[in-house]
């Protein structure tokens, strides 16, 4: 009834958005719950899925060391396997709640200088933005995104007014957000800095809330001789990035559904904001400082992976909440504020509700993985499986991890497999180290590969059943990337 009054009393904009937002919800959620029940795991999920079951904490903390990426989400897949179990669904459910928690934090807690209306078009931007695709699944991304929502939101809320309590807050949902993914880290930096330089002794005061962070650096520390292994030049890829590649991600960080969309509305509100801007609006400058350290980071980030190949699109995700807080807040300062906030809204959530999408979610689902390799070989009735993770990697990864990560599937479905992980190297000819490593009675194969990369496979493809005519393979994916299953006949 509240909803009803408010439309009658002119917010009608209010009562519209908030009825294109639930249905969104519901729509996008019964979505990715399909997607995420009938789609295979792809290999990063799968390298979740064998942290999140491991035996204890202690395997838990080791596994994770052992992996570039921060812990949290690891330990916290871990406490939900052993709730939720592990099934594809349940590894992908959490990823699912996190984004609908995101969509919904401008709503639960008031973002002071921003109208009713332009909460709501920030949430169902924020639902909208993630469509179907990769942050939906069994990783940290999800998490990400909502702490770094909440991490922007109350950093607006601490430059506006600094204080102790609200320091801590930031603080303390920056050091998680570190904790999660270490790109993040650079948001953070940023906002840390404008912080001081705008609040100057008043935020000084606020030091002791920087004691939040040494949960974070301590683990950083400890982590700091596998970062610096992984950051080794003969092991990255990543490709550095080129001008053109990184406004291709600049556009895809705007939106993951149509980058050249994101783009192109960002342009045109920015266009139409400086023509047509409302100068009697009230925005309070904390919420411009929020949107604006998001640009800054975003452009820092995409700095980094001209420098070094190291970045990927998804690295990008701590800077979406505050850009899209800064199309919100364009929105609502121009003359027309409902019709700009509603066009706003259309476009995203066009190219998020497209029909196409769904089907293009489908065909899009990466082939390496090694979930179908895996079910192929136990209905052959396996007994050893000799695991190749053809990666520039994998030379770093001890042969315990890779014995436990070949076997995570075949230990979901209960059947006894010995593995016998192969390192690999680039020049490597797999297919010769994958048929020496096959042992046991019944002895079979997994390799999984990516010939576009500096592999052993870009010099030698995968061709076991040509080498040795008494083996059998199917493949999943292409010639190009893929994964092998093979058993001897």
């Amino acid at each position: 009834m509240n909803w009803i009054k408010a439309g009658r009393r002119g917010g009608g904009l209010r009562l519209a958005l908030a009825m294109v937002g639930l249905a969104a919800a519901v729509a996008l959620s019964a979505e990715r719950l399909w997607l995420a029940a009938v789609q295979p795991l792809w290999f990063d999920e799968a390298w979740t899925l064998a942290i999140a079951t491991a035996p204890d904490w202690r395997s838990v903390v080791h596994e994770a060391w052992i992996d570039v990426n921060a812990p949290l989400f690891y330990a916290l897949a871990h406490a939900w396997t052993a709730v939720a179990g592990s099934s594809d669904l349940a590894l992908r459910i959490p990823a699912l709640a996190a984004v609908l928690i995101a969509a919904a934090l401008p709503l639960v807690r008031r973002v002071e200088g921003l109208k009713l209306e332009g909460r709501l078009a920030l949430s169902i931007l924020i639902l909208a933005w993630w469509g179907v695709d990769v942050f939906l699944a069994g990783r940290c991304y999800g998490l990400l995104l909502a702490l770094t929502t909440a991490q922007t939101l109350a950093f607006a809320d601490l430059a506006r007014a600094p204080g102790g309590r609200r320091a801590w807050t930031w603080a303390s949902l920056a050091a998680l957000s570190i904790l999660t993914h270490y790109y993040a880290a650079i948001l953070v930096a940023v906002q840390g800095l404008a912080y001081l330089a705008s609040g100057r002794r008043a935020a000084l005061k606020t030091w002791p809330a920087a004691l939040a962070f040494a949960p974070a650096l301590a683990w950083i520390a400890w982590h700091a001789p596998r970062l610096k292994a992984y950051a080794a030049g003969d092991v990255a890829w990543h490709a550095a990035l080129g001008a053109d590649q990184a406004a291709g991600m600049a556009g895809f960080i705007l939106d993951p559904s149509a980058p050249a969309l994101g783009l192109v509305a960002a342009l045109v509100l920015g266009l139409g904001f400086l023509l047509a801007r409302n100068r009697a609006a009230d925005q309070p400058t904390a919420l411009w400082l929020a949107a604006g350290c998001s640009l800054v980071a975003l452009a820092l980030t995409l700095a980094s992976g001209v420098l070094r190949p190291s970045l990927t699109a998804r690295y990008l995700i701590p800077a979406a909440p505050g850009l899209l807080l800064g199309l919100v807040l364009m929105a609502q300062g121009m003359r027309r504020p409902a019709l700009a906030t509603g066009g706003l809204v259309i476009v995203y959530l066009a190219s998020a509700l497209w029909p196409g999408r769904l089907d293009a979610g489908l065909r899009s689902q990466s082939p390496y993985g090694f979930e179908a390799a895996s079910a192929e070989l136990t209905r052959q009735g396996v007994s050893d499986v000799a695991f190749a993770w053809d990666h520039e990697v994998t030379a770093l990864i001890p042969p315990d991890t890779l014995a436990r990560l070949g076997g995570v599937f075949f230990r979901r479905a209960g059947a006894s497999v010995r593995m016998h992980p192969v390192v690999t190297r680039p020049g490597d000819d797999v297919n010769r180290l994958a048929l020496a490593a096959a042992r046991g009675p019944r002895p079979g194969i997994i390799w999984i590969y990516n010939r576009t990369g500096r592999t052993a496979a870009a010099l030698h493809p995968p061709q076991i059943a040509s080498v040795d005519p008494r083996w059998t393979c199917r493949r999943t994916g292409d010639e190009s990337i893929g994964a092998l299953a093979c058993w001897r006949r």
